[in-house]
């Protein structure tokens, strides 16, 4: 029997994959839904799956690094909220349509300048703006200055949304 969890959020998420016993599925919060899907298969692999129903885009690169194999948005029709399931069982994964573009990294945008993509590789590798000044010979107000360009060009709305939409900090380099 292969156990896939059903969950509505990252602590869930988290929680499932420790619960040991054969749990089907976790209720969710979705009209018009059933309380929980069984899927057996005897020659299943061992390990637990955990489909995860969002009522955001905020969570999904966490809960992908966790090893969810399954997304989707708790606003999705509901036929897509069991295919997710029925999928993960058969295929492995399944992820929503309309949260596939937040998972894959863009590329920089052609207008960054020198100086925001040197701003860009220093933010990636977790430096804080002090430091970014220091290693570019610059101030504090012009790191912040690129920072700020850098969230509107990527259209993010803090530096780990910047660092995490990137992918890796390999992306940044010209």
């Amino acid at each position: 029997m292969l156990t896939i969890h059903v969950t509505l959020s990252l602590r869930s998420a988290l929680l499932a994959d420790r619960i040991s016993s054969r749990l089907t599925a976790v209720p969710w919060a979705v009209p018009g839904t059933p309380a929980d899907v069984n899927v057996t298969d005897a020659s299943a692999a061992a390990g637990p799956r955990t489909v995860a129903v969002l009522s955001s885009f905020d969570a999904v690169e966490g809960l992908v690094r966790l090893g969810v194999t399954g997304l989707v948005l708790a606003d999705d029709p509901p036929e897509d909220i069991v295919r997710a399931v029925h999928d993960v069982h058969r295929f492995g994964g399944w992820v929503s349509p309309r949260l596939v573009s937040s998972l894959l990294p863009g590329p920089p945008p052609a207008s960054l300048t020198a100086r925001e993509r040197e701003t860009l590789r220093l933010v990636a590798e977790g430096r804080e703006n002090a430091e970014i000044a220091a290693a570019m010979f610059i101030t504090v107000s012009a790191v912040k200055y690129h920072v700020s360009n850098l969230l509107r060009k990527f259209g993010c709305r803090d530096r780990t949304q910047l660092v995490s939409r990137l992918g890796r900090p390999l992306a940044v380099r010209s």
